[in-house]
């Protein structure tokens, strides 16, 4: 049995439907005014936790693992999948932002909006998620819950890292006199939506994209290493 038939089955018979109602509300988050566009992202952390989950509770892995193949495959075919609901919020995001910018949907008053550095800073978190809760999970992947509370703190976390220059920009708009500081001048940056405010993000976009590419490769050698010592 092959990855890529692993990875099937793992979205047909390791997945139940409400994984793929929490990734759906990564959509529907984007359309709620004045809320934080991470938020959304979040539920996607959520719903691989869950899958976790589930295959504790009608003994997946065990299952998987009994077949003709490789300890290291099988962690290869969840990372496979993990990875593609993590990208899920990609064409979720270009949409909600085509759709918002249609519509003449307000500017977002709690933080950034969907814009090319937030793609970036989405990237860069989930980068943390991946190293964190992937990273570490095998180790005993029959207790997720207590490794995914530690990640979700992190992850709020640089959430509000990522948001802190928009909100000390915005601040300076009723204090300018506070407006000459890194963060700010970084937040105005954050803040533009039109073309040439985008070109300028372009390096947030980069260097969060490569954090995010570079943390796969080192999360999977990790975690592969820790599945090969789990006694099943």
């Amino acid at each position: 049995m092959n990855v890529m038939k692993l990875l099937k089955k793992e979205a047909k018979l390791e997945t139940n439907l409400s994984v793929y109602i929490w990734i759906l509300c990564v959509l529907v988050f984007y359309f709620i005014p004045s809320y934080p566009v991470y938020i959304g992202c979040f539920y996607i952390t959520l719903g691989i936790m869950m899958t976790y989950t589930l295959n504790q509770v009608n003994h997946g892995m065990m299952y998987t693992v009994l077949l003709p193949v490789r300890k290291i495959d099988t962690v290869k075919a969840r990372f496979l999948y993990c990875g593609l609901l993590e990208l899920s919020f990609i064409p979720f995001a270009i949409l909600a932002a085509f759709i918002r910018a249609k519509c003449n949907f307000p500017p977002n008053k709690s933080g950034i909006d969907i814009n090319v550095a937030y793609f970036g800073f989405q990237f860069f978190n989930l980068a943390i998620f991946n190293c964190i809760f992937l990273g570490g999970i095998y180790k005993n992947p029959l207790k997720p819950g207590w490794r995914f509370m530690l990640s979700a703190v992190l992850y709020f976390g640089i959430y509000a890292l990522c948001e802190l220059p928009v909100w000390m920009y915005r601040g300076t708009l009723a204090h300018p006199e506070n407006a000459q500081t890194f963060l700010t001048r970084f937040g105005s940056i954050l803040n533009q939506n039109d073309f040439a405010g985008l070109i300028k993000q372009l390096p947030v976009l980069g260097i969060g994209l490569l954090l995010f590419i570079i943390s796969w490769p080192i999360t999977f050698r990790r975690a592969a290493k820790q599945f090969e010592k789990y006694d099943m």
